[in-house]
């Protein structure tokens, strides 16, 4: 059901997603508004297909600022008057520049539409609606879910947030309930949320063949593993240690509580055109090109859909959608010296921390092998061919296009791996051209024509994070045997030889150590591109340290983002989060 919901929600218009600042539903939303049952699954759903539409908001608030992904000046493209460099060295001091900012602006704008229907449905009576009251209580579990995910996402990026739940303006507009609550206050409230209320009144997955109807839903699973994301960081966002209510809750997933999910055979299988019919997938948003496909288009709101290289939409056969806008990149391992120097850098790294462990299916170069199937994660280094045999070239057509694990401006002589005595060869940001970087491609970009095209559902959560989860909290307990075991579940799909010398000591004759360094390495190479790595590295205390292009950090306040002079100004009772510059008052 949920699926055609989301579906139909779609269709409604979109201005949420591009004025944030209008009240939404201020005509609409009244009681005049709801006469069938449709109208209520539409206005329930209306802030899922808002939280669809900030994903790339989210990915890039997690990506940009850590170790795996970049956004490289391309000749003329890409500079944006260094706000992607600023990103990158954790430069958040210019409160003007909104990318460090537009979280709390856009899941503001959809706590706020959650708000307003939960107020509306307080109003009806379910039997007017041919609804029974369990059935109602439902959907305001899905509404109240949607709030407490967007509640974790500010008070993992903000700390300090304004706790509201409802839309009564006058109740918003006191003073105790405009200025911030201390994260201790939003974190239990988020935990009561999800506990209390969300994990007795959500359904529970049904069969082993995927979400199915229920993608674009939240369920039972979904709500406790937004448990198990507020469990494993607390020791951050609140200073207390609930690594053991992470394990248990993890264990009730695993153990079939909420319904039976399980690992996919291949790697790929979660993120396919078909992903809705994957066990593992516990949570995603329904997608397809006759609808909306956020994480995929070629616009900007999108993250996946910038992550592959200019000239690609050929090889691909995806010329009926544009050429690519490569925003996104695999941070180098390599400096710019001949013969190509690797750098000594202990995060980033991205390739080699592939490479280290032989046979990896993942690490390997991308092709559609049908109109709906494909091999390999990645753009390696190398030409692009195009359809007709010949080369993808760089939008002025000056250059072939030759990717390189490198940042520089080689040009024409990329191949060679030589830069012009014209241009500085620092590896840096700001000296990038068309061939630097490779990239990965998480989700399959399949032929336009075909009918298989950005078909993917966007995975928000998949029963790996789970098992991921739980090992890194065993980890942490000293029980490293265990975490092993459960990590090696996961990995032996990646590899063509799943041998002792890649396993971790646990299970299947490992002898890898599982150390916490390699726990973070190893959430990278599993979890690459899936919005989590800021998170990550922050939890492993790792966020200040020097990775390519980025500094070490002068202090730890970067791990959280500032609040706007917008915001500031046009609300006297906030307090910008410690450290940056406040505003004059």
């Amino acid at each position: 059901m949920a699926a055609a919901l989301i579906s139909l929600c779609a269709l409604l218009p979109l201005t949420s997603c591009t004025d944030l600042s209008e009240t939404v539903y201020d005509q609409v939303m009244s009681q005049n508004y709801y006469n069938t049952k449709e109208d209520v699954i539409s206005a329930v759903y209306r802030p899922f297909e808002h939280v669809f539409c900030c994903t790339w908001i989210i990915f890039q608030s997690e990506e940009l600022p850590a170790d795996q992904l970049i956004t490289p000046t391309r000749g003329t493209w890409w500079y944006d008057g260094g706000k992607w460099e600023k990103f990158h060295r954790h430069q958040y001091d210019d409160l003007i520049t909104s990318e460090w900012t537009n979280e709390w602006v856009n899941l503001y704008a959809g706590i706020g539409q959650c708000n307003l229907v939960l107020d509306d449905l307080a109003s009806l009576n379910p039997a007017d609606f041919d609804l029974t009251d369990e059935e109602f209580n439902a959907f305001r579990a899905q509404l109240r879910c949607m709030r407490a995910f967007c509640y974790l996402r500010l008070l993992n990026s903000y700390r300090n947030c304004v706790l509201t739940t409802t839309s009564d303006q006058a109740i918003n507009e006191l003073p105790e309930n405009r200025a911030q609550v201390p994260p201790k206050t939003l974190f239990d409230f988020i935990e009561s949320e999800l506990r209390d209320f969300c994990l007795a009144a959500l359904p529970a997955k049904t069969g082993s063949s995927g979400p199915g109807n229920l993608q674009g839903s939240f369920t039972k699973a979904a709500a406790a593993g937004l448990l198990a994301r507020l469990y494993l960081n607390a020791e951050v966002w609140i200073g207390e240690d609930r690594y053991q209510d992470c394990i248990n809750i993890c264990d009730r997933i695993l153990n079939g509580e909420f319904g039976t999910y399980s690992l996919a055979e291949n790697w790929w299988e979660p993120f396919d055109w078909d992903n809705e019919t994957c066990n593992e997938v516990i949570f995603g948003y329904p997608a397809s090109y006759a609808t909306t496909s956020w994480h995929l288009q070629n616009d900007p709101r999108t993250s996946y859909g910038r992550g592959l290289p200019y000239g690609s939409a050929s090889y691909l056969n995806v010329t009926g959608d544009g050429e690519r806008n490569p925003k996104y990149a695999l941070s180098p391992s390599y400096d710019n010296s001949v013969p190509r120097q690797l750098f000594n850098y202990r995060l980033g790294m991205v390739t080699q921390k592939f490479e280290k462990y032989p046979g990896d299916l993942r690490y390997r170069q991308y092709v559609n092998t049908s109109n709906n199937t494909r091999e390999g994660m990645f753009f390696l280094e190398g030409k692009i061919r195009n359809q007709d045999g010949s080369f993808a070239k760089n939008p002025e057509g000056q250059y072939e296009i030759y990717l390189r694990d490198q940042v520089g401006r080689f040009e024409s002589t990329a191949e060679q791996g030589t830069i012009s005595s014209l241009y500085d060869k620092a590896s840096i940001l700001g000296n990038g051209d068309f061939n630097s970087g490779l990239y990965q491609v998480k989700y399959p970009f399949y032929p336009f024509n075909g009918g298989y095209y950005i078909e993917s559902d966007f995975v928000e959560m998949r029963l790996a994070e789970i098992i991921y989860s739980k090992a890194e909290c065993l980890l942490r307990q000293g029980k490293d045997g265990d975490a092993g075991a459960l990590l090696n579940s996961v990995r032996k799909r990646n590899y063509e030889n799943f041998s002792s010398t890649i396993a971790y000591v646990g299970s299947d004759g490992g002898t890898v150590e599982l150390t916490m360094e390699e726990m973070l390495d190893e959430w990278g190479r599993e979890f690459l591109a899936e919005s989590r790595r800021r998170t990550d590295l922050i939890r492993f205390g790792r966020f200040q340290e020097a990775w390519w292009d980025k500094p070490q950090d002068s202090d730890r306040h970067y791990e959280i983002f500032p609040i706007s002079q917008n915001d500031l100004e046009q609300n006297k009772y906030l307090k910008q989060n410690p450290g940056y510059p406040d505003i004059a008052r």
